[in-house]
C-alpha cells in the first residue's frame, strides 16, 4: 500500500495563491468539484484581500455534491420548499396531511428561513428558531420540527447538503398533563345541555334535530374519537343479546392537525352495554 497524499475530499479546496496581473490581483485554486475532479477556480479584485473573498465566494457558490442542477448549498430556501411541494402533490399521503403541510409551511417555517441559503441555515439557527416557537406553543414548534426534517431530508437525498441541521438541536419540551375523567355530575350536566340545546319555546332560528344529543351519547359511551362517530353508518352497528356493537371502520378528515402518519383508521370495535 503506497504512502502518498490522501485524496482531497469532494468540496475541499487547497492553498490560496494570490498574483498580480495587469495590475489586478487575481486569486486562485483548485477544488475537487462534484464531479471527484481537481479543477482550477480563479477571482479578479483590485486588491489581495478582495481577491480573496471573492474567490472564497466562488467556492461557497459552487455545489459540493452532484445534484443535477437542482438544488445546491448556494439555493434559497424557498427554492427547496417549492421543489419539496412539487414532490408532496406526488406522493402517496392523504390529503389532510398535505393540507396539514402546505398550510404549517406558508406561515410559520418559510417566513423564518426566506431569505437564507441552504448552506447558511446552521443548527445554531434552527435551535434559535425552534426555541422561539416552542415559547408560543410545544405543539407548534414540533410541527415545525417534522417539517423541517423533511425538507432538509429531501435536501440531503438531493445532495444539496452535507448534514440536516436539524440533527443536534435540543429536544423540545414534552408537559406532562395528569388525564382527568370526567365525574358522573359532568356526564350528567354533558347529556342534559346537549339534549336541550335550541329546543326552548320560541326560539327563532332552525330547531334541534337531535345530532348533537346521538353524537354525545355516542362519544359518552364508546369512547370513540369524534372523528370515528361522525363517520359511524348504519351497517356498522349491530344490536344483540349481548348487547349494541359498533365497528370502527373508518373517520371523518380534519384539515387543522398536521398528521405524519399515511395509514388508514385501523378497524376496530366498540361495545356498548347492554340496552344502550
Amino acid at each position: 500500500m503506497s504512502g502518498g497524499r490522501p485524496r482531497t475530499s469532494i468540496g475541499a479546496y487547497g492553498e490560496i495563491y494570490v498574483m498580480t496581473r495587469r495590475g489586478r490581483c487575481v486569486a486562485e485554486t483548485r477544488i475537487r468539484d462534484a464531479e471527484g475532479r481537481l479543477r482550477k477556480v480563479t477571482a479578479t479584485a483590485g486588491s489581495q484581500r478582495a481577491a480573496t473573498a471573492r474567490l472564497k465566494e466562488r467556492l461557497l457558490e459552487r455545489p459540493s455534491r452532484g445534484v443535477n442542477g437542482a438544488l445546491s448549498p448556494s439555493s434559497p430556501f424557498p427554492a427547496l420548499a417549492q421543489l419539496w411541494l412539487a414532490d408532496l402533490d406526488r406522493r402517496d399521503l392523504t390529503e389532510t396531511t398535505k393540507h396539514g403541510y402546505r398550510d404549517h409551511l406558508r406561515p410559520h417555517v418559510g417566513p423564518a428561513l426566506e431569505h437564507f441559503t441552504l448552506g447558511e441555515i446552521t443548527t445554531g439557527q434552527v435551535e434559535w428558531f425552534l426555541k422561539s416557537q416552542a415559547a408560543v406553543s410545544t405543539s407548534m414548534a414540533r410541527r415545525s420540527r417534522t417539517l423541517l426534517n423533511l425538507l432538509f431530508g429531501f435536501a440531503l437525498r438531493h445532495d444539496a447538503l452535507g448534514r440536516n441541521p436539524v440533527e443536534g438541536t435540543s429536544p423540545l419540551p414534552s408537559p406532562r398533563r395528569a388525564p382527568q375523567a370526567l365525574t358522573l355530575d359532568q356526564i350528567a350536566a354533558i347529556r342534559a345541555a346537549a339534549a336541550s340545546w335550541r329546543t326552548e319555546a320560541g326560539l327563532p332560528g332552525p330547531k334541534s334535530d337531535g345530532n348533537v344529543r346521538d353524537i354525545i351519547e355516542v362519544l359518552l359511551g364508546t369512547a370513540m374519537r369524534p372523528g370515528e362517530a361522525l363517520a359511524l353508518r348504519p351497517c356498522d352497528v349491530t344490536d344483540s343479546d349481548r348487547g349494541m356493537v359498533v365497528h370502527v371502520t373508518g373517520t371523518v378528515a380534519f384539515f387543522a392537525p398536521v398528521s405524519t402518519s399515511t395509514r388508514p383508521p385501523t378497524a376496530r370495535t366498540c361495545r356498548g352495554p347492554s340496552g344502550q
